[in-house]
């Protein structure tokens, strides 16, 4: 655990970088007509924008877990806003798209080693019986990143062009730089700096593994969800587009509420991590046959907020669960062999959704994906309880 002396200001600046860090990956999702306009691209074209933000941020979850446990995280810190800020706003003064594109996965590279590095600072900062519950707190700011893009995207796009967006929202995670160093923090780091053998090491630690494989089951219902929802019910719903991704927001938008939920119960019932996860599986399941049949747009949007509720109650926890069952000094790089493996749900999602639909039709890929979250029950079933002693001891 890390002593300090303004640890609240600490967490709120985290939670400060978090948001514009996840509201710049999304920020091509709420203007991609701006962006067919400016460069004269397809609506598939455009969406590579937010896939190559995606992708920097997985590319670099392991080396930045490495950094993590070997480096003091205020110096990474540091390094991370030095490098998001600028390239992201560089990356608007071009008309190249492959520029522009090139720009985000280098944005996408700081933003993604901002969120994960600002999760193992507040775990580090809170470790021990508050840990599950002020780490999901934190977690929730990326669902709230994700709301201010949806909203503020169109907004600020229409009043200042369709660079603003790609502006602002670095400029809301450089603010929280300066918050995280008002609060004067002393060293952070996961524990002694560690070997490349130990690095290694945590690459064969089969409860991480299997953790962030379960971990990968829920990313792929979680954003199949959001992904393809909006169409489901402009098809099936007397619904628009617009009016079924409205609705559809309900599923991320309660996450602010459900993340930070699973984390209390959890430490509420003694640190049972395990046990919360696969309740988070169980309790959504069912929404996905309920969605299958022909059903009245207010119970849609009563399964959305259900689902949305009960698939965010358990992710916020693998962040905690990954850690805990990690080696002592190798905390951060177990962290990030998680979200690497998970995240890759995050890539896969989309794609996958839309060539099961394609091939199956809608009622057959719902049943596909609950086959993934019953893989995800199974996995989790494998994984030892955690506890959150060894990560205090340190």
């Amino acid at each position: 655990m890390t002593e300090q002396r303004w640890p609240t200001g600490i967490f709120v600046a985290c939670f400060l970088l978090s948001i514009g860090a996840n509201a710049y990956m999304l920020a091509p999702a709420s203007i991609l007509p701006l962006l067919v306009e400016q460069f004269g691209v397809t609506k598939t074209a455009a969406g590579f924008a937010i896939s190559a933000a995606v992708l920097g941020a997985v590319v670099i979850q392991i080396p930045g877990g490495f950094l993590m446990d070997r480096y003091d995280n205020r110096r990474l810190m540091l390094a991370g806003i030095a490098v998001f800020g600028p390239v992201a706003i560089a990356g608007t003064l071009f008309s190249s798209y492959s520029v522009f594109l090139a720009a985000r996965v280098v944005a996408g590279l700081a933003a993604g080693g901002l969120f994960v590095l600002g999760t193992n600072v507040v775990a580090e900062v809170f470790a021990g019986q508050r840990q599950g519950f002020v780490t999901t707190l934190f977690i929730s700011s990326a669902p709230v990143g994700f709301a201010v893009s949806q909203i503020a995207g169109p907004s600020l796009g229409a009043a200042f062009g369709w660079e603003a967006p790609f502006i602002a929202y670095p400029l809301v995670a450089t603010l929280g730089y300066v918050v995280f160093r008002l609060s004067r923090p002393s060293a952070i780091r996961s524990g002694q700096p560690i070997s490349v053998q130990e690095f290694r090491a945590a690459f064969h630690n089969r409860a991480v593994l299997l953790v962030a494989t379960a971990g990968c089951c829920s990313y792929l219902l979680y954003i199949f969800l959001n992904s393809w929802m909006p169409t489901y019910a402009a098809a099936e719903l007397p619904l628009t587009l617009s009016q079924a991704g409205a609705v559809t927001a309900l599923l991320p938008a309660v996450g602010v509420i459900a993340r930070p939920t699973g984390g209390w119960l959890s430490d509420r019932l003694g640190y049972r991590r395990r046990a919360v996860v696969i309740a988070s599986f169980a309790l959504a399941l069912p929404a996905f046959v309920v969605i299958s049949q022909a059903i009245s747009t207010l119970l849609f949007a009563g399964v959305m907020l259900g689902v949305g509720f009960s698939l965010q109650f358990g992710m916020g926890i693998y962040y905690v669960y990954a850690r805990e069952l990690s080696a002592p000094d190798v905390t951060a790089t177990s962290l990030t062999i998680f979200t690497t493996i998970s995240f890759t749900g995050t890539l896969i999602a989309p794609p996958l959704g839309g060539w099961l639909v394609e091939r199956l039709s809608w009622g057959p890929t719902f049943f596909v994906y609950i086959g993934i979250g019953i893989l995800g029950i199974l996995l989790v079933a494998l994984t030892p309880d955690s506890s959150p002693n060894a990560v205090e001891s340190r």
